[in-house]
């Protein structure tokens, strides 16, 4: 296993149970004495809810996709990671990515529409979790509207709990 994502690999995670999720790397930079080495990682609209291979994505409609960020802006879905490889994400491929994003990226802290991106710390399983989001909004919308309302009402037991100190 590699030590480092590259520029260009292809990741797979599975964000959610049930659910996989491929990411593509867009740029890298090595590390310095202030930083480990990081890289530029943009969600794409690959979701499955089986794990796959990369044989089964549709490079012809692989997108990368949006977000709305705090300021209600809707921003492509690329983070900063910190390069390091992690046992939960899998590397399955290659691609350019120039092909899927041609915008210069810098490694600066910020929103997606600052000229810089969100910090998202090590890479971690859950890369991916917004590509299963939009995926369930539209091709099992049900079961996602009975989730988030079931996760609301736990919220809002656990702050009752908490407010009564139980």
């Amino acid at each position: 296993m590699k030590k480092n994502v590259e520029k260009g690999d292809l990741l797979k995670t599975n964000p959610l149970d049930g659910y996989w999720v491929c990411s593509l790397v867009l740029g890298t930079r090595d590390k310095t004495s202030d930083f480990d080495a990081m890289c530029h990682i943009a969600v794409t609209n690959a979701v499955f809810d089986h794990d796959f291979d990369v044989s089964e994505i549709d490079l012809t409609n692989l997108k990368i996709i949006h977000v709305t960020n705090y300021e209600d802006k809707v921003v492509p879905c690329i983070n900063i990671y910190a390069s390091k490889l992690k046992k939960d994400i899998e590397v399955i491929g290659k691609l350019e990515p120039s092909s899927y994003y041609s915008e210069p990226l810098e490694f600066k802290i910020g929103n997606g529409s600052d000229g810089g991106w969100p910090q998202c710390g090590p890479l971690k399983k859950s890369l991916g979790y917004e590509a299963v989001h939009q995926w369930r909004s539209v091709n099992d919308k049900k079961a996602w509207l009975n989730d988030i309302a079931s996760a609301e009402k736990s919220h809002k037991e656990m702050l009752e709990r908490l407010k009564h100190g139980q």
